[in-house]
């Protein structure tokens, strides 16, 4: 079963590992520790009895909201566990009385890609060439 909950100082080496597992260019400590202490900034830990399996971290100003990292790990993909983070990262902005999600994504990540659409965001921009040569980056809206 898994369960979200808001990430802690404890979870950061947690979620360095997965980033390091799941990402080109994973962030390094100081950014991580940064979205769990800062304000302005949270992180959601998704956790498959109580081990971290994955994790999405956002800042925020006023009332917009940008995704900046979701993972997941390699051997957990596919099982609802970016779907229940961003539907908790969703409940957290409507109480923090934030009105739009953004976030990036790259064109061919395909499965993040059909993810966000089923779950309403809407695609509103491109960055032609972004990740290199034929990888766009894609930028995505979800208004709560």
């Amino acid at each position: 079963m898994i369960t979200c909950r808001e990430a802690t100082p404890d979870d950061i080496i947690s979620i360095l590992d997965l980033e390091s597992r799941s990402m080109k260019h994973p962030w390094g400590e100081d950014d991580i520790r940064s979205l769990v202490t800062s304000s302005g900034k949270f992180a959601i830990v998704a956790q498959a009895d109580s081990s971290p399996i994955a994790y999405v971290g956002a800042s925020y100003v006023l009332d917009e909201c940008e995704i900046g990292n979701i993972c997941t790990h390699p051997d957990f993909r596919r099982q609802g566990a970016a779907k229940a983070l961003l539907e908790m990262l969703f409940t957290k902005c409507k109480s923090l009385g934030i009105t739009k999600v953004f976030l990036e994504v790259s064109s061919v990540n395909y499965g993040a890609i059909s993810l966000y659409e089923k779950l309403g965001f809407t695609k509103y921009n491109m960055r032609k060439d972004y990740y290199g040569k034929g990888d766009d980056a894609l930028l995505f809206v979800y208004e709560i």
